[in-house]
């Protein structure tokens, strides 16, 4: 479906209460697709989640998937000026790196919190080598991570972030499924994007996260209790091994 299979998706768990005043608003990661452009009620990249598990107001931001968004600004220019005031966005994978360009150019006006699911707004390692589809240009070229870096993402709004370890939760599955993944993403990963970004650590860098106790974290690089530092403004959550649908998922954490 998109680079950040939603199934390794890892929900929040302090946030359980999915009742809000704020406009909760769903912006989906990379992928060519034919959801209705623009906020919307077309949920179609959430697998029924958004539908089915948060009443109140709620609105889908959906683009193309596929579009530059660091070094032109058009689709976050967009992005911004359709979002409700003080919503509570809900981004997944490519999304969460738009959300972080808005927050930085636009200031937090219209930005109550963030939830952030397998985020990659610190880049992946994967685009830098054209893993990830398609030539390095357009979307692939700013999931470069010194493009995705290339910005401050410390901020006042608070996000939450959660993340995947779909490769190291099930090694053999990340060492046959996807050498390339595991050859080229350091520390943690979810396959396709490493915890770095995920976790909304300030650097690149051989991360390991505690939280995530599937796997022994040498035999991926890592130092126990490795956890680096994050931006400011950006707090973990949670990180699990999911393996059912995305509607399960999210259903079962009350994301």
């Amino acid at each position: 479906m998109n680079m950040f299979n939603l199934k390794n998706l890892v929900v929040v768990s302090s946030l359980l209460i999915a009742t809000t005043a704020n406009a909760d608003v769903y912006v989906h990661g990379k992928g060519t697709n034919t959801y209705k452009r623009g906020l919307t009620q077309d949920y179609g990249y959430w697998g029924g989640y958004a539908t089915a598990n948060v009443s109140g107001t709620k609105y889908a931001w959906n683009w193309d998937g596929d579009s530059e968004v660091i070094t032109n600004n058009a689709v976050v220019s967009a992005y911004v000026s359709a979002l409700p005031a003080s919503s509570v966005v809900r981004c997944h994978s490519a999304g969460c790196l738009i959300t972080a360009r808005a927050i930085y150019l636009y200031g937090n006006s219209k930005f109550s919190r963030v939830v952030a699911g397998a985020s990659a707004e610190g880049g992946s390692e994967l685009a830098s080598i054209g893993s990830l589809g398609g030539a390095i240009n357009g979307l692939n070229n700013s999931l470069r991570p010194s493009v995705a870096r290339s910005f401050s993402h410390n901020t006042s709004v608070m996000t939450y972030h959660g993340g995947g370890s779909n490769s190291e939760a099930v090694p053999t599955w990340g060492l046959l499924l996807s050498p390339v993944t595991a050859a080229t993403l350091p520390g943690e990963d979810d396959g396709a994007v490493a915890y770095h970004s995920t976790l909304g650590k300030a650097t690149t860098g051989t991360w390991c996260d505690t939280d995530s106790v599937w796997y022994n974290p040498a035999t991926y690089g890592c130092t126990a209790w490795n956890k680096g530092t994050q931006y400011s403004g950006h707090v973990v959550r949670e990180i699990q091994y999911w393996g059912h649908s995305p509607s399960a998922t999210f259903a079962a954490r009350g994301w």
